[in-house]
């Protein structure tokens, strides 16, 4: 099969909402990864709502840039568990938290889960509230909303009134994106509202990304780097961002 025909029949496969991995595709065609990466290179170059991610391809409708949250979750798995371990050791008996709608918040929900501490937690994702299901000692507050259904997360005015009413001892976010000059951003502005509201209504605010978060920026911001007590982040991050914390001098964590 030409290089063509390949990249058209690549494009045939993704389904919108849905994703597809680089290693299914370079079974499917007998090419090797590196290979369907660089398809995959021209393919996001032409702009037609595909975008690569960890391990694959997504495509979504051009109104919402998000990857879907199945694929999202299956991203980084190991990284995100080191992350959900360190966040839960932070986390006292008794203390309320916030977790936003984003897969690492759902990993630190399981390690709270786990730990079977008395705590509340405040979120706006409906599979972080529903994974304490059966979890006496902890409290769940679902914040109310419009239901975004890509990734099963509440926002909007009634969202942000919820939060309002409560303050939190501590706040994990995980946004899409941190950039130098800009700070936290997301590409999608409610989703960014929500964050942004977290962090106001919070005592201590954890910014958790990974390496592959840093040196890119969305369209809205959240909040600047230096209103967050602690970035959260893996071994593999580039050591330039490690000298930029100190040279700013917050606080942070490479798990």
């Amino acid at each position: 099969m030409k290089a063509k025909e390949r990249i058209q029949s690549i494009i045939n496969q993704i389904p919108y909402n849905g994703f597809i991995m680089i290693k299914d595709l370079s079974t499917s065609f007998n090419v090797t990864e590196e290979t369907i990466r660089r398809d995959l290179n021209k393919i996001v170059d032409m702009n037609i709502g595909v975008r690569k991610a960890h391990g694959g391809a997504y495509r979504i409708h051009q109104s919402d840039l998000a990857a879907p949250q199945c694929f999202r979750q299956m991203m980084l798995p190991g990284i995100k568990q080191r992350f959900a371990a360190f966040c839960a050791s932070l986390i006292t008996a008794d203390s309320c938290i916030m977790l936003d709608s984003s897969t690492t918040s759902c990993y630190i929900a399981n390690k709270i889960k786990e730990m079977n501490k008395r705590v509340t937690v405040i979120t706006n994702s409906i599979s972080t509230a529903g994974s304490f299901g059966d979890s006496e000692n902890i409290e769940v507050i679902c914040v109310g909303g419009n239901l975004r259904k890509l990734n099963g997360s509440l926002v909007g005015p009634n969202a942000i009134a919820t939060l309002e009413k409560y303050c939190a001892d501590y706040c994990f976010v995980s946004p899409p994106s941190v950039d130098v000059k800009f700070g936290l951003t997301d590409h999608n502005e409610e989703e960014a509202r929500i964050r942004e509201c977290m962090i106001r209504q919070s005592k201590k605010c954890y910014v958790v990304a990974d390496h592959t978060k840093f040196g890119w920026s969305g369209v809205h911001r959240i909040a600047t780097i230096d209103s967050m007590d602690m970035i959260i982040t893996d071994s593999e991050i580039e050591q330039k961002w490690v000298q930029w914390f100190k040279t700013i001098g917050i606080e942070y964590k490479c798990c």
